[in-house]
């Protein structure tokens, strides 16, 4: 359904200023639903078919996406309202990607970065985008995880979004309100608390009907439990020997979009999703995007992947002139290391990511609550032989690392 106030007389200025065509007329708009089970609990998401008639006379249909704030009568509206996660969406898409693009585009990078935004209007606290599905952009499959060839190319938009934003940082600092220095573990907020002590909640359950793994590692989980915001705030927390840049923050498989060749070899990739950016190193969406999004056979080249990003972050911040410190691979290796807890707590979400069983998971609260619902819907997502293949190799991996061990 349109939201009454999406009229033709409301998206025609907003169109004629976007194609810079004054004498534009907008004839009919009209909706369907965008986005499918598991792929977005923050907003509303709807795609708009629209006719226009350019000034010249020349008829066009063209689709948008339309994101919504979710109602303030949702209780977990309040969760994405105490991390301003609506406002520093609509930060980045009417001033930060623009400038990150134009800092790129200055030293001859012109790959698309995003979706252009047509409208930011934060009194309906909605954005109108671009539909890349026109472009030819389509998301991978979030089920069946990604393999080598779309990693790459992930790791290397990461690798120019990264460059660009510490290049940003340094010459425009003015632009990073408060906003982009909160994250999930933010000390000074208290709603993701009950949101990740739910989900390790569930993980734990999972961990009790699997006995090997129990016998392993379920002391050390155990303990681990009344630490985790603490940890997991340490993986953001930054000193001045720590490379610092805008993250995308939330980079897993539905938030890239594609271009394939005729070979369906994936050759472009732009992000999407932009509610948790904030300034942190850049290996955070590393950690985040291996744990979440890759084929178990690649995350096992994750020293090569973390080489990759490294060796084209470089290459990027030379091209954009950037004069400050970076550090060395085995530093940037170092670093992030350090962070390596960030995976664990990314893993607490990977089993809604990937679920594509028969619940209701619309609700973002059935993934954590210790409800009726939420126990079964948290139980369904288990069920993922994939994911249940995944855990022993990431477990092993993280105690090999003392990660699992108290700090």
């Amino acid at each position: 359904m349109l939201p009454n106030w999406l009229t033709n007389e409301y998206f025609q200025p907003w169109l004629q200023k976007y194609y810079k065509d004054e004498g534009l007329k907008v004839l009919k708009i009209w909706a369907k639903p965008a986005g499918g089970k598991g792929e977005n609990f923050v907003g509303v998401m709807t795609r708009i078919q629209v006719d226009f008639q350019q000034g010249d006379g020349v008829l066009k249909n063209e689709s948008y996406i339309v994101k919504q704030a979710l109602s303030p009568d949702i209780p977990q509206t309040a969760v994405f309202v105490e991390y301003d996660l609506y406002q520093r969406e609509m930060n980045m898409y009417e001033f930060i990607l623009p400038k990150l693009k134009e800092i790129l585009q200055e030293a001859g990078l012109h790959e698309k970065l995003t979706a252009d935004a047509v409208v930011v209007d934060r009194e309906r606290s909605t954005i109108i985008l671009e539909d890349l599905t026109s472009l030819k952009y389509k998301n991978a499959n979030r089920v069946n995880l990604l393999g080598m060839h779309h990693t790459k190319v992930t790791v290397e938009m990461l690798a120019r979004f990264h460059a660009a934003g510490v290049v940003l940082k340094q010459r425009h600092p003015e632009l990073l309100s408060q906003c982009f220095f909160t994250n999930f573990f933010s000390r000074d907020k208290k709603a993701y608390t009950e949101v990740y002590t739910g989900l390790y909640r569930a993980f734990m359950r999972f961990i009790d009907t699997q006995p090997e793994l129990k016998k392993t590692y379920g002391e050390k989980l155990e303990k681990l439990r009344p630490h985790i915001m603490e940890y997991g705030a340490r993986a953001y927390d930054v000193t001045d020997q720590d490379l610092q840049t805008l993250i995308h923050g939330d980079c897993w498989t539905t938030n890239v979009m594609y271009q394939y060749d005729n070979e369906g070899t994936p050759i472009h990739v732009v992000g999407i999703d932009f509610q948790f950016s904030n300034i942190t190193s850049p290996v955070i969406d590393l950690h985040y995007f291996f744990t979440t999004s890759l084929r178990d056979e690649v995350k096992e080249e994750e020293a090569e992947l973390v080489k990759f990003h490294y060796l084209t972050l470089k290459e990027n911040l030379k091209k954009l002139a950037y004069q400050g410190p970076f550090p060395s691979l085995q530093e940037y290796q170092d670093q992030f290391e350090r962070r390596r807890f960030k995976s664990l707590m990314a893993n607490l979400f990977k089993p809604g990511m990937t679920y594509n069983g028969t619940e209701d998971v619309s609700d973002f609260s059935d993934l954590y609550s210790d409800t009726p619902k939420g126990r079964h819907v948290q139980k369904a997502m288990y069920t993922n032989e994939l994911y249940q293949q995944s855990i022993p190799k990431l477990l092993a991996l993280l105690d090999s690392k003392g990660v699992l061990d108290i700090q």
